[in-house]
């Protein structure tokens, strides 16, 4: 693998990344509602459920995708179950914003993991890899080391590309503290989830 190859699909990765979508939707509304400590592993999650579709890709895991393609559907529907309560959540808060502050390890893990099924409800990332990944790189030359630097590779650029996205919108929260405009937030926050719900919930299969 050439230093060329390896940055020509960063490149094209960070580009698709960085195209706003259900993922990036519930992402900024997570951080709005929730300030960077639930937005933070979110990001994680979301990055983990791409390497996940990236791995599949590589190893030719696409038609068991569609062999079970209920299974996929059972944790498309339980990502928009939960966005849909988070959304429900946010919507009807009506606390000061210091309540909100203090994320629990509990609901840390709880916001990687609807990042990871917000991400693996989601096929399009495994196209993507489908597509790009043949063109890019020879895979039949690369072994265990090669998908290795090209996983890590598309860990940091999910991170690079999404962490402005929840700094811009967890700075917003933090600067506007009247309870008014926390309300505004909560509701904004709660519309950007409900719809990135709705998105998930019908896109095609």
């Amino acid at each position: 693998m050439t230093f060329a190859t390896l940055a020509t699909y960063c490149i094209a990765l960070a580009i698709a990344v960085a195209i706003p979508g259900p993922g990036v939707m519930a992402l900024i509304g997570t951080a709005l509602g929730g300030g960077l400590k639930r937005a933070m592993p979110m990001i994680i999650g979301i990055a983990f459920g791409d390497t996940t579709w990236l791995v599949m890709a590589v190893l030719g895991l696409a038609a068991i995708s569609e062999l079970y393609a209920e299974a996929f559907t059972v944790i498309r529907y339980i990502g928009v179950a939960y966005l849909l309560f988070l959304a429900w959540k946010f919507w009807t808060n009506t606390s000061e914003l210091k309540a909100d502050e203090g994320s629990s390890k509990r609901s840390g893990f709880a916001s990687m993991l609807n990042g990871y099924l917000i991400t693996m409800g989601n096929p399009k990332p495994m196209f993507f890899y489908l597509a790009l990944v043949p063109v890019l790189l020879d895979l039949s030359a690369y072994g265990a080391g090669e998908l290795s630097i090209v996983v890590v590779a598309t860990f940091f650029i999910l991170v690079t590309v999404l962490t402005p996205y929840a700094l811009l919108a967890s700075g917003a929260r933090e600067w506007l503290k009247s309870s008014r405009v926390y309300k505004i937030m909560n509701r904004t926050a709660a519309a950007l989830i409900g719809t990135a719900a709705i998105v998930i919930g019908l896109r095609a299969h």
